[in-house]
C-alpha cells in the first residue's frame, strides 16, 4: 500500500507540474501572439500615415494653377495705362488789321479795313466783343465794286449754314459797315481769309 501510494502522489505531482508548465506556455504564447499584433498593428499605422502624407500633396491644387473657366493667373504687374491726351490745336496768331474812320464810330458807321502784309483776301470778315473775343457776334461783309446791297452785316447764329456770300477777293483795303443797333463799347474785327488779322474800334 505504501508503494500504490507513493506512485499515486508521484503520478499526481507529474500531472501538477504538466499543468503548471502548460500554463506558462499558453501565457508566453499569448504574450508573443499580443507583441506580434501590436507590431504589426503599429506598422499598419506607419504604412498609413505614409500614404496619407503622399496623397495629401497629390489632391492639393498647385501654387497659381488655373482653375477651369477661369484666366489665366499671372504674378505680372501690368504697367499702368496712361491716357492719350489730343494735343490741343495751336493758337493761330493774329497780325495786325488797320481800321480807320473818318469820324467817331456809331452803330451803323463805316470803318475801312487795311493789310499790312497787301495779302489778297475774300470780303467776310468777324465782328466780336473784346471782351470774348473768341464768341464771333456779326460776320461783316465788305464793299464789292458794283454791288449795291454791299456792305452790310449779319448776326451769327450757332448751327446756321448755307449763307451767301460774295465771291469777290482783293488786297484791300475794304469798307465795312458795323451793325445797325450795336451796343457802345470796344470790339474786335477780324479777317476770315488767308493769315489772321485783328483790329480793335470803339462804338460810342
Amino acid at each position: 500500500m505504501p508503494d500504490l501510494q507513493e506512485d499515486l502522489q508521484a503520478l499526481a505531482d507529474r500531472k501538477a507540474a504538466e499543468s503548471a508548465g502548460d500554463f506558462d506556455t499558453v501565457l508566453t504564447t499569448a504574450r508573443t501572439r499580443k507583441r506580434r499584433l501590436t507590431a504589426g498593428l503599429t506598422v499598419l499605422g506607419a504604412a498609413v500615415v505614409v500614404a496619407a502624407v503622399a496623397v495629401v500633396p497629390t489632391l492639393r491644387p498647385a501654387h497659381n494653377a488655373p482653375v477651369a473657366g477661369s484666366p489665366v493667373p499671372t504674378n505680372a504687374v501690368a504697367p499702368p495705362e496712361l491716357e492719350q491726351q489730343p494735343n490741343p490745336a495751336p493758337v493761330q496768331k493774329a497780325g495786325p488789321l488797320t481800321l480807320t474812320s473818318a469820324k467817331a464810330l456809331k452803330a451803323g458807321g463805316q470803318v475801312v479795313a487795311s493789310f499790312p502784309d497787301k495779302k489778297v483776301r475774300n470780303v467776310t470778315f468777324t465782328l466780336s466783343s473784346a471782351a470774348k473775343p473768341d464768341v464771333p457776334l456779326y460776320t461783316l461783309v465788305a464793299k464789292v465794286p458794283g454791288d449795291a446791297t454791299t456792305p452790310y452785316s449779319m448776326k451769327v447764329n450757332p448751327g446756321e449754314s448755307g449763307i451767301a456770300i460774295p465771291q469777290y477777293t482783293s488786297a484791300g483795303p475794304y469798307t465795312l459797315a458795323l451793325p445797325k443797333g450795336l451796343a457802345a463799347g470796344s470790339y474786335k474785327v477780324c479777317t476770315l481769309s488767308g493769315a489772321l488779322l485783328c483790329g480793335l474800334v470803339t462804338v460810342g
